[in-house]
């Protein structure tokens, strides 16, 4: 038998996350709070993706009602604990993931093991109640544990992430612009550019020019033009005169009499995007990491290495480290060797810089060597695109005047709103289902209770939300009037129904949510999530 290789079996994601994302996820432990249809589908994609462990906590049987819902039980599971007849199901996934289970009620954790709680890597709560959800919430929040509360109710599925501070090391940015140093270029750079000598080259050197040689070339002629040795292309006209002065570089061959060329027509369509500065235009996200106190006092070692990286940029003219890799361009095989040699040795020498200045910090600091080399050089080739996000605690309370606030402010005509709920009623909507359950101890539209009684008794608590969230009276029929009776009608004619198709949704996304928290990268949903299964719509909020 073949040796496990979690790089083979693993490979989509590794191309997703990197060896290093999937090594973050292979040491990620996650506990669930529940064992429905929505926490086994999360459950699922965990297992899938190579978790190292998960942990249920349910103290439910399996009903009938169960079978219908949960793929992961059978007839034969009826009356069994449904944590353990789920984890049995779930191992079977993926025999590298080991799981375990627990019969006892969810708040027994809270309550009696909070030192078990600071072993996992996240805790999930899916479809618990808000007391549950706001005693985890405290909890978690204060040992830094990130807390994910997750619903389904029908067709409407919410997702929130609760968490003090999370660091990402790698926001993957969509369309980066290149870090070409055109307003900074590093020394080897500069010898190459002096070693270009376009006039004296013949058509076809020319013509395999690599155009980031071009747009040094053309940068200089922009400069002798203007007597001025710093003068850089900033505004949209002085990037067509280069562009014009990048063509002018051009040569027709005798054969043909064109001077078309693919490197010049790349040189031209590059320029709006390459000619950026690189000094002083560090981003407003990168700043305020670097100006936080946390970079000054840390011992995390996200915060080690970011005051590293404040040090290097002082030092170099506030220049962030190289990341050293070149956009594709037409070019014969030596230059391009070459420049893209040249650009990794560079920011192979600026990562070298940073790990010095982190050893630094940790001998400040009284901590051990805990970033490598192979870590700083990451970091430092997605230095720009670092990122923090801060959450607070879980507050119902506070959430609701949230809620209210946005559908005070919505500005929906009465025929829309009749055919189409937005977002914030449905949040609304779900926290009156979350207090009518603690009321009455059952969701409304259950019980054989029709629909019409329970909507009216719905609506009561709605308006009470309202008024709570409200500093005044004032406002508060326009509010209420904005919550249709069709609307709560509707939530009513779910009946607390776990659908499958809602679960598997909302769970994939929240499972993938998981792992951008296990692997720092990418950014989480800031906050909270809401899914609407009638119009496939989705929207997030911040509270």
């Amino acid at each position: 038998m073949l040796p496990f290789d979690p790089s083979t079996r693993y490979d989509r994601q590794v191309r997703l996350w990197g060896e290093e994302g999937q090594a973050s996820i292979g040491s990620t432990s996650a506990c669930v709070l529940g064992s429905d249809s929505l926490a086994t589908e999360i459950l699922k994609s965990l297992v899938l993706a190579g978790v190292q462990s998960f942990y249920v906590v349910d103290d439910a049987k399996v009903e009938q009602a169960d079978i219908g819902q949960n793929f992961f039980l059978h007839a034969d599971d009826i009356g069994r604990s449904r944590a353990e007849a789920t984890l049995e199901k779930l191992t079977e996934l993926n025999p590298s993931v080991s799981g375990s289970a627990s019969s006892q009620p969810p708040t027994a954790l809270a309550m009696e093991d909070v030192e078990k709680l600071t072993t996992f890597s996240v805790v999930v709560a899916a479809n618990q109640n808000e007391e549950i959800d706001t005693t985890f919430a405290k909890v978690l929040y204060n040992i830094r544990v990130p807390f994910i509360c997750i619903k389904t109710f029908g067709l409407i599925g919410t997702i929130r992430i609760c968490i003090k501070e999370h660091t990402i090391a790698n926001s993957h940015e969509e369309n980066p612009r290149p870090d070409l140093r055109l307003d900074a270029p590093f020394s080897k750079l500069i010898e190459m550019i002096n070693e270009t000598n376009l006039d004296e080259m013949t058509l076809e050197q020319l013509r395999h020019t690599p155009y980031i040689l071009l747009h040094f070339k053309a940068l200089e002629v922009f400069r002798k033009q203007r007597n001025d040795p710093e003068a850089f292309p900033s505004t949209t006209a002085e990037r067509k005169e280069l562009q014009a002065i990048l063509m002018s570089f051009r040569r027709s061959s005798e054969e043909s009499g064109t001077k078309d060329s693919e490197n010049f027509d790349e040189a031209k369509a590059a320029v709006i995007r390459a000619f950026q500065r690189t000094t002083f235009q560090i981003g407003s996200s990168v700043k305020s990491i670097l100006s936080s106190p946390q970079c000054s006092t840390s011992t995390r070692p996200f915060w080690l290495i970011c005051e590293a990286l404040r040090r290097f940029v002082t030092e170099n003219n506030n220049l962030l480290p190289l990341r050293g890799t070149l956009p594709d361009m037409t070019s014969d095989s030596s230059r391009y060797t070459r420049l893209a040699t040249l650009f990794h040795e560079k920011a192979l020498s600026d990562a070298q810089e940073v790990l010095r200045l982190t050893r630094e910090v940790e001998k400040e600091r009284g901590v051990g060597d805990v970033i490598s080399d192979d870590v700083c050089y990451r970091f430092c080739k997605n230095a720009d695109r670092i990122r923090v996000q801060y959450g607070d605690v879980l507050d119902y309370n506070e959430e609701t005047k949230a809620i209210v606030e946005k559908i005070r402010e919505s500005n929906i005509d009465e025929e829309t709103r009749n055919q189409k709920v937005d977002e914030a009623t449905w949040m609304l909507l779900m926290r009156a289902v979350g207090r009518f359950q603690k009321e009455k101890g059952r969701y409304p539209g259950t019980n054989g209770v029709p629909v019409s009684i329970d909507a009216q008794d719905l609506k009561k608590r709605v308006e009470v939300l309202i008024r709570e969230a409200l500093k005044d009276e004032q406002d508060f029929t326009s509010i209420s009037n904005k919550v249709t009776d069709t609307a709560i009608a509707e939530i009513c004619r779910f009946g607390a129904a776990e659908l499958h198709v809602i679960s598997s949704y909302v769970g994939g996304i929240a499972a993938q949510e998981i792992i951008k928290l296990a692997t720092n990268q990418y950014v989480p949903i800031d906050n909270t999530f809401i899914f609407d299964g009638h119009t496939q719509e989705s929207a997030t909020f911040k509270f």
